[in-house]
Parts: C-alpha cells; sequence; structure tokens
C-alpha cells in the first residue's frame, strides 16, 4: 500500500467514525451534543450512515469476537481515583470560513420515538426545525422533544435473537404520532371517559393514593353499537396520554399467524414489549375477532391455543403478583383497553377478566345538541326552538349518524357555492347554513341501530357495569 491509499484509508476511518457517533447521538436524543459534534467536524450531507450499521452493533460483535478468541469480555472502561464530572475542553473560536454543505440527493431522516427498532439511514448535519443551509455560529436551534423518552431504548439488547423479528413487528402497532384528538372534542360519553382518567391518568398524576386494594383498573371493555364512539374514545385516551404513556393499537392481523405456535408467541411478545415501554396501553379494536367463546364447534385448535395464552397474560401468575400492597408506579403496568359490537359473544374468562365493562349508548338528547352545536358552530345563534327540533329529528341516532348529518348539512352549503360560481363571475360571498338545509338533511337519513342498541343495554344489565353519579 502506497503512503497515499495509507494516508486516505486513514482518513476514511476517522470520517466514518464521526458519521457513526452522529447517528448514535442522533438516535439517543443528544442533538444539542450532535450539533456540537457537527460544528466542530464540519460533517454534512454528502455522506450517510449505511444500513444496519450502528455503534451498538459494532460493539456487540466486538465483544462477541473477543470472547470467542480470549475466553473473557473486553475491559472498555476502568474505574478512577477521581470522582465527578469530566473536565470540559474550552472550544476554540476560529473565523475560517465554513465549507458550505453538500446537497443530499436523499431526504433527511432522523429516529424518532420507536424508530430505532428499525435500521434507519441517518443523515448527520440537519436538524428538526432548522435549516440545512444555515451553519453560522450561534445557539442550536430547539429541538422537539420525544413524546415518550423511554422510546429511545433499543428492544435489540433486551430480547433474544429468536424474538427480534416478532418485537419488531409487534411495535408496528405502536402509536407514535399525535392523533389530535381532547376530551373537550368528545360530546355525551361522560361516563366512560370517567372511566378511562380513573384507569389512566389518575394513576399518573397520583400514584401515592392507588395503594392496596384500591389499585387501578387493569382491564376495561367498551362495548355498545357501531358508531357511539368506541373508536373516538381510544384515539382521544391516545392523544391526551402520549407524553408519558406508550400506546398499542393491536389487530388480528398483527397477532394471528399462519405458522404454528407464531400467533401465541406474538401475543407474549407484545405483553413483554408493552411491560418494557411501561406504562402502556395496548388497544384491541373489535375484540370479539380474538376472543369468542372457545365451546364452538368450528373453533381450532390453534385458536384455542391463542386464547389460553392471551388469558394467561391478562391474569396470570406474574399479574396476580403485581396487585400487592404497593403503590402503583406504572414501572410494569399495562392497561388492556378493548372495543366490540358484539360482547354477548365473548368467551366467559375474557368476560370475567374485565373489570369494567362499560356500556357505550345512543347519545342522549343534551349530547347530541352538544355534538350538533360542536359540529356546526353557527348553530349556537339560532333559536332554541329550532335547535329543539333537530335534536328531535335526530331521536335514536348514534354520534356517527349525527355527525353524517352534519356533513350533509354543509356539502349542500357547498354545492351552492358551487353552482353560483357556474352563473355567477367574481367572488362568491360566503353563505350561512339555513335551518331548512339542516332540517332537510337529517330528514334524509335514518337511525340503523335502534334495535342492535337495545339489546346492549339489556345484555349491561345483566353482565355489564352500572355507572353511578
Amino acid at each position: 500500500m502506497s503512503f497515499e491509499q495509507d494516508r486516505r484509508s486513514i482518513y476514511e476511518r476517522r470520517r466514518n467514525i464521526l458519521y457513526l457517533v452522529a447517528n448514535y447521538l442522533s438516535s439517543m436524543g443528544l442533538h444539542q451534543t450532535r450539533q456540537a459534534l457537527i460544528d466542530e467536524t464540519h460533517l454534512t450531507t454528502e455522506y450517510e450512515v449505511c444500513d444496519n450499521i450502528d455503534l451498538d452493533t459494532m460493539y456487540q460483535d466486538f465483544c462477541s469476537y473477543f470472547l470467542l478468541k480470549f475466553g473473557k469480555q473486553p475491559r472498555i472502561v476502568k474505574r478512577t481515583e477521581s470522582v465527578g464530572p469530566l473536565p470540559t475542553v474550552p472550544r476554540k473560536l476560529s473565523g475560517a470560513r465554513r465549507k458550505p454543505p453538500q446537497p443530499s440527493l436523499k431526504p433527511d431522516s432522523l429516529a424518532t420515538g420507536g424508530e430505532e427498532l428499525q435500521s434507519l439511514r441517518i443523515t448527520p448535519g440537519i436538524l428538526p426545525g432548522g435549516n440545512p443551509n444555515d451553519h453560522t455560529e450561534g445557539p442550536p436551534a430547539p429541538v422537539v422533544p420525544y413524546a415518550n423518552p423511554k422510546l429511545l431504548v433499543r428492544l435489540q439488547d433486551h430480547f433474544t435473537s429468536e424474538w427480534k423479528d416478532l418485537a419488531e413487528e409487534v411495535c408496528r402497532d405502536l402509536i407514535r404520532k399525535d392523533l389530535r384528538q381532547h376530551w373537550s372534542n368528545v360530546k355525551g360519553l361522560a361516563g366512560p371517559i370517567k372511566v378511562l382518567k380513573e384507569s389512566v391518568i389518575a394513576p399518573l398524576e397520583h400514584p401515592e393514593l392507588f395503594v392496596g386494594l384500591a389499585q387501578p383498573w387493569r382491564c376495561v371493555l367498551l362495548h355498545g353499537a357501531p358508531g357511539t364512539g368506541k373508536t373516538l374514545l381510544a384515539r382521544t385516551l391516545c392523544s391526551e396520554t402520549r407524553e408519558s404513556v406508550t400506546f398499542f393499537s393491536t389487530t388480528a392481523s398483527t397477532l394471528i399467524s399462519k405458522w404454528r405456535g407464531e400467533s401465541e408467541k406474538l401475543i407474549r411478545v407484545l405483553y413483554e414489549v408493552a411491560k418494557f415501554y411501561a406504562p402502556s396501553i395496548i388497544f384491541v379494536d373489535e375484540f370479539d375477532s380474538l376472543a369468542s367463546r372457545r365451546d364452538s364447534i368450528r373453533e381450532h385448535e390453534a385458536s384455542k391455543r391463542f386464547k389460553n395464552e392471551f388469558l394467561s397474560l391478562i391474569d396470570g401468575l406474574e399479574s396476580a403478583a403485581a396487585s400487592e400492597p404497593t403503590p402503583a408506579d406504572g414501572r410494569d403496568r399495562v392497561f388492556l383497553l378493548a372495543s366490540t359490537n358484539l360482547p354477548w359473544e365473548l368467551d366467559p374468562a375474557f368476560l370475567r377478566r374485565f373489570e369494567r365493562k362499560i356500556l357505550v349508548d345512543l347519545p342522549t338528547p343534551d349530547g347530541r345538541k352538544e355534538l350538533i352545536e360542536h359540529l356546526l358552530p353557527t348553530v349556537t345563534a339560532w333559536p332554541e326552538q329550532e335547535i329543539q327540533q333537530i335534536v328531535t329529528l335526530s331521536e335514536g341516532w348514534t354520534g356517527d349518524e349525527v355527525r353524517l348529518a352534519c356533513k350533509e348539512a354543509s356539502m349542500m352549503v357547498l354545492r351552492n357555492k358551487i353552482n353560483d360560481r357556474r352563473t355567477i363571475s367574481g367572488r362568491v360571498e360566503q353563505e350561512e347554513l339555513a335551518f331548512a338545509m339542516l332540517r332537510k338533511a337529517f330528514e334524509q337519513l335514518r337511525p340503523g341501530c335502534v334495535e342492535l342498541a337495545q339489546k346492549h343495554r339489556d345484555w349491561s344489565q345483566r353482565y355489564g357495569t352500572q355507572l353511578l353519579d
């Protein structure tokens, strides 16, 4: 190897190390430290770390090689006599002009909470909210914090190689984005909201109160006719707790596998991952697709094994040990929230494990009025008699049916504007919603869940939880 080739090899090795360090700092959320490294080393977007390459993987490979060669683990750090923070090195100010960054052909991708489970291509050089061409001196750009700092920890370090792929598959159901729902947007469901706040939010705010027998609810079942707001409650709970709780929204497509024994492993890995990222919420929509009766003639053996594993995880030996008289600090707390339109199809063993079975009923007249005023704020200025007529027309409707009628009224206003654009030139003035339009929109629809809602009320009287004011 010539001198020039040797010097180039040393340069490439040092450059690659710097990009690896920048990648690692980004995955750990140390954005200010990463920006300081970029400022001092002048890293650009000309290069990026390749797939499946990071410092954690290289460290583990080195330890495995060292153990295989020498029969012992390598010592990376050693204790010193002094105790305290590392001494800081004063930063040298240089008046030299910095080299402008080279444009990158690929978009800059930054590791967000939970995305460290996948092998990402990280482009060092640009921070979120910053300008890629701005490399002037000054304080770093503000960094948006992660929703849940625990998601920065890599699952690969805590799971065996056999379950790594299953853990990554389960984590695809992890909700990372803000769904932008608030309790104030949910109308007419004060009872279920109270139960969800008591089960999740109150133990986080006052863990010292939930001691002994007064442990927070672990399993809650929401049942009711389609369109009453069960999934809306789950979305709102996800948005209101995203800063402190990990939310999994799983379905049968994730947990059911055609391979023998893999479905049981998936549900166990889901609970293990949820405990690892605790406090966590596991939301299962259409729960009857996973927990139907086991005494059916058409029940397959694989489905029985999956349900038996699910039951043992919900209320097994480990969960029984968690009910000891200790404060509910949430370190390994997993809250199961399920919704179904067919609660009478569920297996009795699953029903027993749900501590609260809440009926999400059709909205009351006051609830329908609040919902209409929330969807169409202009109706608040109408006479009370006109609003009551609309509320009477919506008797027996679900919340989603009321939303569809309000949407149809808005579409009527939109159609009138489109017709005016065809005949009248110039600017079109905004047309307000008229009472006749809203009445016509509500007269076009018919309630479709009256009988099913009554069946839910009868079932709730026999097996459900009665909410008392």
